[in-house]
């Protein structure tokens, strides 16, 4: 029987290790594309645990905004997700589980072994061949330092006047170190009143008082990643409707614009309409409320005044009775006359659905001063 001559033998040694050589890489940038993944699924949730999951909503209202959303302000460490990092009594964790019960500091190891870092507003590893990042937010400001502003209006919508000084809004919101801020602002004639806290995200209590009857209203404000939140705020009563709103400061003065409405655009999903100031004084919106009856139900992401946006949210977009806040705040002179546009309404309030065409829908528009409109949107 002829054999192998050694020559051959080498040959297939060679050609082997070649094919494993081959296959140990193969290999290696397997595990090595496994452990970015699983890496950055756990850099995801450590994102959640701190700031909260952003896609968690009940009844319209986002439910999660973990570490800081409870306590105030960002965790000192990594380690503040599983361990109370001084008895806070607002703090509900642990925020953060351990992917192997042997290992209590499973959660703050990347998947090569190494330490994540924590500073700021990122999280890094660094454990592998590149370096991966992940933002928590844009700034710290954005998830600790919040503005709120609203409007205390009786049962009947009317603004107190005179009464104001009789009116107390408070707001509860956690401290950032483990305690609870009951801040307290008073309120305009007609109602308007803002906070210069720096206020944290989260779901916080808010009432308002009106002394004079004991009337008290309690509500819940919730505060999304850096911007302005707007809370409305209705008395159980009517007190102020019969002393026509506490003896001034009458919220009546903007008036819809006869024949103004309409539905601009090819596929007459906007809402369009004209409100004339009949005051002699100037007024200044910070809000509006639009309230309609559409099927199918319908979002829209936008309101111009004269041209200029002032409000925008394209996920989650404004529903019928959503309150949405202006950036800037927009001044009508007296006799002024201005446009007010509710743009791209959609059948999602996501905006991945259709366009809704509004045309000859009723609407009810509330504004921040306390006015009241409707019209119907025509053909």
């Amino acid at each position: 029987m002829k054999g192998f001559t050694l020559i051959e033998i080498v040959v297939v040694i060679v050609i082997m290790g070649i094919i494993a050589t081959v296959a140990l890489r193969s290999i290696d940038k397997t595990l090595e594309t496994t452990k970015t993944e699983n890496t950055k699924r756990e850099m995801e949730q450590l994102t959640y645990a701190i700031a909260g999951n952003p896609n968690l909503y009940t009844n319209g209202m986002r439910t999660d905004f973990g570490y800081v959303g409870d306590i105030g302000a960002m965790p000192p460490n990594l380690d503040a997700l599983v361990t109370n990092p001084g008895s806070y009594s607002t703090w509900k964790g642990p925020y953060m589980s351990n992917s192997f019960s042997e290992s209590s500091t499973d959660y703050k190891l990347d998947a090569w072994g190494k330490a994540y870092s924590y500073s700021g507003v990122t999280i890094q590893s660094t454990g592998g061949s590149n370096t991966l990042t992940k933002l928590i937010a844009p700034t710290v400001a954005d998830l600790t330092a919040n503005t709120v502003t609203g409007s205390v209006t009786d049962a009947g919508g009317n603004p107190p006047g005179d009464s104001a000084s009789l009116v107390t809004v408070i707001l509860s919101f956690p401290n950032g170190v483990g305690g609870v801020t009951d801040s307290s602002v008073s309120i305009s004639a007609s109602g308007a009143f803002t906070y210069t806290d720096a206020i944290p995200v989260g779901n916080h209590k808010i009432q308002a008082v009106y002394s004079s009857t004991n009337d008290t209203v309690i509500s819940y404000v919730s505060i999304m990643p850096g911007g302005t939140t707007h809370a409305n705020l209705r008395l159980p009563g009517a007190p102020w409707a019969e002393s026509g709103g506490g003896g001034g400061g009458g919220g009546s003065d903007l008036e819809f614009v006869t024949g103004s409405a309409s539905c601009p655009g090819g596929g007459n999903n906007n809402v369009e309409f004209d409100i004339y100031n009949g005051s002699s004084s100037t007024i200044t919106l910070t809000w509006l409320i639009a309230t309609y009856s559409h099927t199918p139900t319908a979002y829209y992401r936008k309101v111009k005044c004269d041209g200029s946006v002032v409000f925008d949210s394209s996920n989650p977009r404004a529903a019928s009775g959503d309150t949405a806040s202006f950036t800037p705040s927009q001044l009508i002179w007296a006799s002024e006359v201005k446009t007010i546009k509710l743009e791209d309404f959609n059948d999602t309030q996501s905006g991945v659905g259709a366009p809704v065409d509004m045309t000859n829908t009723d609407f009810t528009v509330e504004f921040s001063d306390g006015s009241t409109i409707t019209f119907n949107s025509g053909i």
